[in-house]
């Protein structure tokens, strides 16, 4: 069975103000993939936690042997504490949703990854509906962040619309990103296979691997094996064709 998924999305992307600050892209004005910024996420039985953390799945992706680090001090990371909650967990999302069919490098996330989800078992469906998911919760949590800054926060109550609930964070409940505190998690990127809806959503696992140790928010990108710089040159000659062939 063949599916095009719905253009939520797009939808947002068209009324989005100018000073959110979480770079998604967009279906009229699409970004090289690649170029979305993570985001941080923390969520309990409480609350939930939004950090735009300003950096680009690429830029990560290709700072071989280095870390990037970012702190969640502040007011909103107070407020969340102060919601008084219990079992925190976190998760890093980047998403770019870049057209509304499933042609790999039209719908892409890169993503932390709970340490029970097995790979290479979700669906194309399940992983674009929820990267579109995502992509509507990024852009509402930088709406409601007061003030914009160049790394919006945002803490929201359990039950208020931006609350992040273990559904949009495990991608429709069907690719949990979560993991406790102090856990590392690996990052793997998701890109549909195909058009077709019930097969299995490609995936690669990332040289990246991240962690949040209650203060502080890291990736840290590993210096990739010989036989992988083969695989990364014919990744991104693969996503170029595609582009070029779209803008055929």
């Amino acid at each position: 069975m063949k599916f095009k998924t719905i253009a939520l999305a797009a939808l947002a992307a068209a009324t989005i103000p100018a000073f959110a600050k979480v770079e998604i892209g967009s279906f009229e004005n699409p970004l090289p993939v690649g170029a979305a910024e993570y985001v941080f996420v923390a969520t309990n039985s409480k609350g939930s936690y939004f950090q735009d953390l300003g950096v680009s799945a690429s830029t990560i992706s290709t700072n071989w042997g280095h870390t990037f680090t970012q702190a969640v001090a502040g007011a909103e990371w107070n407020k969340f504490v102060a919601f008084g909650g219990t079992g925190t967990q976190w998760a890093i999302f980047a998403v770019q949703p870049q057209a509304d069919g499933f042609a790999a490098g039209e719908i892409n996330a890169w993503t932390t990854v709970a340490a029970n989800q097995g790979l290479g078992i979700v669906q194309n469906s399940q992983s674009n509906d929820g990267t579109n998911n995502l992509a509507v919760w990024f852009q509402q949590a930088d709406n409601a962040s007061n003030p914009k800054g160049a790394n919006n926060r945002l803490a929201s109550a359990f039950g208020t619309p931006t609350y992040f609930d273990n559904g949009v964070t495990s991608f429709n409940s069907y690719f949990n990103a979560r993991n406790a505190v102090g856990v590392e998690a690996k990052m793997v990127y998701l890109t549909p296979s195909s058009d077709v809806t019930d097969e299995a959503s490609h995936f690669d696992v990332l040289t990246s691997k991240a962690n949040f140790d209650g203060t502080t928010v890291s990736i840290t990108t590993a210096v990739p094996e010989p036989s992988s710089y083969a695989m990364l040159v014919a990744g991104l000659a693969a996503v170029g064709f595609v582009a070029r062939r779209r803008k055929a």
